[in-house]
């Protein structure tokens, strides 16, 4: 065997971990960012796992939860909570209870007896706010996957199935073609406008990105109500328009693209409901009070232990103390910081779907799948011609 022929089959698993530690250790950041649009400045459109994976997750900040002040301003209330026990505590440790009749029990004699109490307690919390906690993310990510896949996926698939087939079988007329595309990302588009409270300029957006003209644009506003999903009453009328022209060849043809049409319009119902019927609000409150009375029950006990341990110098209690009032509360209030922004990706949250992306996207695919019919195979072109 030749060196060269050596030294192709040994370089991709020589280099494999080289390439994977050039990933998660290297510089560059660990998400990427693309613009958006309607008062958001920038989305994630992507993100490195293996960075994740590694230490470089402790210095991850941009596009985390860790980027949302709240986060930090409820940090900052546990540690007021904690710091009034501690020092109460330290101060009154040795004294006795009932210092005027010298028989009540010393603070320290009482914690003793206490102690163990005080622990269950806080972990009887901690396990039924985790578990709590478990079943409202997995609704909150199962509801943020369904707006994404059959949502938005929905949307694409309709819009690229409807033009595919009406170039393969139908028309080649780049007016219709284009009105199919523009009005599929005109739907998507509107969600965000109307999850961002910008309808107002809805005209002015979508005419500046070519989405639509002005005289639809116009022509959109004169019923003015649920845009995104009633748009999709234009794609059937370009489907009738054609039929009742007698350039769609048959019933069944007519009938696929009549129920790509209904596939779209159900894409856009689908994420309008997510948006507008959220987790029922009495088990959110629920959930959230519990979060909130665990934190303020973790910050007293902990915070009194604090102050005992410091008494006596046990300097490893303290730090043990210290991480679980801190870490936990911090856990449990990133855990729902995150839920709250999944409930609407469309809101305006750097965390949201990045729509400028997924509208060129769409508007690129579609194209192409004109552009592949139009560029068969001799042989293929020559069996079955496109029609005019």
């Amino acid at each position: 065997m030749s060196a060269t022929s050596q030294q192709n089959e040994t370089t991709p698993l020589a280099n494999a971990p080289d390439n994977n530690i050039s990933k998660a250790y290297g510089l560059e950041c660990h998400a990427k960012f693309v613009p958006c649009l309607y008062g958001t400045a920038e989305v994630i459109s992507d993100y490195e796992p293996l960075k994740f994976s590694t230490f470089r997750a402790l210095f991850a900040a941009k596009g985390t939860v860790f980027s949302d002040p709240i986060i930090f301003f409820e940090q900052i209330l546990i540690l007021i909570i904690f710091t009034s026990c501690a020092i109460p505590m330290y101060i009154y440790f040795n004294h006795e209870a009932g210092l005027e009749s010298g028989d009540g029990p010393s603070m320290r004699k009482w914690l003793g007896e206490q102690e163990g109490r005080m622990r269950e307690f806080a972990m009887i919390m901690t396990v039924l706010a985790s578990l709590l906690l478990s079943f409202y993310t997995a609704m909150a990510v199962g509801r943020w996957w369904a707006m994404r896949t059959a949502g938005i996926g929905g949307i694409k698939a309709a819009t690229v199935e409807i033009e595919n087939v009406i170039s393969q079988t139908v028309t080649q007329d780049p007016q219709v073609l284009s009105a199919v595309r523009r009005y599929g990302r005109a739907s998507l588009l509107l969600i965000f406008l109307w999850r961002r409270k910008s309808l107002g300029t809805l005209k002015q957006e979508l005419v500046t990105l070519k989405v639509l003209t002005e005289n639809e644009a116009d022509q959109l506003l004169k019923w003015n109500h649920d845009l995104h999903e009633t748009l999709w009453a234009w794609q059937s009328a370009i489907v009738c328009t054609l039929w009742q022209e007698g350039k769609i060849p048959s019933e069944i043809v007519l009938r696929q693209l009549l129920e790509r049409c209904s596939d779209g319009r159900k894409a856009v119902q689908v994420i309008h409901t997510h948006l507008a019927v959220k987790i029922p609000m009495q088990y959110v409150h629920l959930l959230c009070l519990l979060v909130k009375m665990h934190n303020l029950v973790l910050s007293i006990i902990m915070g009194t232990l604090f102050g005992a341990a410091v008494r006596n110098g046990e300097a490893i209690i303290c730090v043990q103390l210290v991480a679980r009032t801190f870490l936990l509360p911090l856990l449990f209030n990133a855990i729902l910081l995150i839920n709250a922004e999944l409930s609407d990706p469309f809101s305006g949250n750097p965390s949201d779907f990045p729509g400028n992306a997924y509208q060129n996207a769409l508007e690129n695919d579609g194209g192409a799948f004109v552009k592949a019919a139009q560029a068969q195979p001799r042989w293929l072109s020559r069996r079955n011609p496109l029609p005019v």
